[in-house]
């Protein structure tokens, strides 16, 4: 029973640790669109509207660049 439950514990634990180490695919999702419609000087175009970059962070955290063009 012992064993029962300490296998279990371990298991639990690597799961754990497996999730805190892994690394974020939504934060690298949202950089990769970023970079994608930068305009290299610091602005970003998106849907024919230019901004700056932190106006595009927070409009892609309000989820408004979720489906973008250039």
């Amino acid at each position: 029973m012992l064993g029962k439950i300490l296998k279990v514990t371990g298991r639990v634990t690597v799961a754990v640790v497996g999730a805190l180490l892994s690394p974020d695919d939504e934060n690298d999702k949202h950089k990769k669109q970023l970079d994608m419609l930068n305009d290299g000087m610091g602005n970003v175009i998106a849907d024919g509207e230019e901004m700056t970059m932190q106006e595009a962070k927070v409009a892609q955290a309000r989820g408004e660049l979720y489906d973008t063009y250039y």
